[in-house]
């Protein structure tokens, strides 16, 4: 029950000829002498920038978290890369800075008011 295919015997075929392609060359190809003085170049160039400080923080020193939006912390993040600040402490603390700074008197007294408060809870903790 398998139909056969009848092929017409009066179509010819029609074979074409397929030109050769021709290899195409490369402007540049990779030279090791040419890598080993660039990379000298690359690493002459870090060598002079100020290299960024990671890993641990510094020892005697106490730390805390804080919560922030993402969108927030890629903020931070510009800024201190932007500002040339070597840690996102050194930041907030300028930010800070400023920001006292410019308190009106009433704000600068509930400001010390609070800060008193908070020493004094930390305090409290550190001695149980």
């Amino acid at each position: 029950m398998v139909k056969q295919f009848k092929k017409d015997p009066s179509r010819k075929k029609f074979t074409r000829e397929i030109p050769e392609t021709e290899t195409s060359k490369p402007k540049k190809t990779f030279s090791i002498d040419d890598f080993v003085e660039q990379h000298k170049q690359e690493s002459q160039t870090t060598d002079n920038t100020k290299e960024r400080k990671v890993g641990r923080p510094k020892k005697n020193k106490v730390y805390g978290t804080i919560r922030i939006q993402k969108y927030n912390v890629n903020r931070v993040n510009a800024l201190q890369n932007t500002l040339d600040y070597e840690t996102q402490d050194d930041l907030v603390a300028s930010l800070l800075d400023r920001l006292e700074n410019s308190m009106s008197q009433e704000q600068r007294l509930m400001f010390d008011m609070y800060m008193k408060t908070y020493e004094a809870r930390n305090k409290k903790k550190e001695n149980k």
